[in-house]
């Protein structure tokens, strides 16, 4: 565990010593920013038009967590779709293309520790980039102060889900990033991956049966939406354990195929 770690901080101190996590930040807070405002307004147009029409009670009926949260959380999920090919191209496809995972190989550290020590790495940059957003229900428990301020346990819950969903997808990302040496063609490979698991559950509308409950356990945004929705159940966990420990076992595999070629 200990080579691990020390990949990880190699790793970390790459990211920050390099635009690449700077550059990721920016572009996570500044899109998921103008969605949460767009979603706070829409918030705000509601309750102003039910208190117009005299409809006190439908107003009290709006919350924070349906209106914004749950929509918002879908909005941020949409963008690590973007981000995470980024942050995850260069963790194994860089080393294999300047040879040092050849200087790796040479030593005793074991290719789990290489794949351990790269995953734990971009599990954290994906931790500091959910924690930037954490400010959103922290402005609005600050302003709304009543009854129908922030619900935290769903918050959290939704971040939860936004985090093991991020995890899977940086599990995938790494996966894809072993398989190659060209930075761009594992960001493309991993896009399009990411992508298909979010879009395969729109033809679920038009399935029937069994056929349509697996195209929707197979999508990602419906596991999210439980998480989103404040509702933990462990078919969604299992969901993302599976792709995550999926991902890390066949990296592991690309990683000893390379070695050992």
């Amino acid at each position: 565990m200990g080579n691990a770690i020390a990949i990880a901080k190699k790793e970390l101190n790459i990211y920050f010593a390099t635009p690449i996590a700077y550059v990721m930040f920016m572009l996570f807070v500044v899109i998921g920013s103008y969605f949460f405002l767009r979603l706070l307004g829409a918030y705000e147009l509601a309750s102003l038009q039910y208190m117009r029409f005299n409809a006190p009670e439908m107003a009290n009926r709006l919350n924070f967590q349906d209106s914004i949260f749950r929509n918002l959380f879908g909005n941020l999920g949409v963008i690590l779709i973007f981000i995470v090919p980024f942050l995850t191209m260069r963790l194994i496809a860089e080393e294999k293309r300047q040879k040092t995972i050849e200087l790796l190989y040479t030593t005793p550290i074991t290719s789990g520790s290489i794949v351990w020590g790269k995953y734990l790495a971009a599990l954290v940059i994906l931790f500091c980039t959910l924690l930037l957003t954490i400010t959103y229900p922290v402005l609005i428990q600050i302003v709304a102060r009543d009854q129908n301020g922030v619900e935290w346990r769903s918050v959290l819950l939704g971040y939860a889900g936004l985090f093991l969903m991020g995890a899977a997808y940086m599990a995938l990302g790494l996966f894809i990033s072993a398989c190659t040496e060209s930075q761009v063609v594992a960001a493309l490979i991993t896009f399009v991956l990411l992508l298909m698991t979010w879009i395969i559950g729109w033809s679920a509308q038009e399935a029937e049966g069994w056929v349509r409950e697996l195209v929707t356990y197979l999508a990602t945004v419906s596991h999210l939406d439980s998480f989103s929705r404040g509702t933990l159940e462990l078919k969604d966990v299992v969901y993302f354990l599976s792709i995550i420990t999926l991902g890390l076992f066949a990296t592991h595999r690309a990683v000893e195929a390379h070695r050992w070629s």
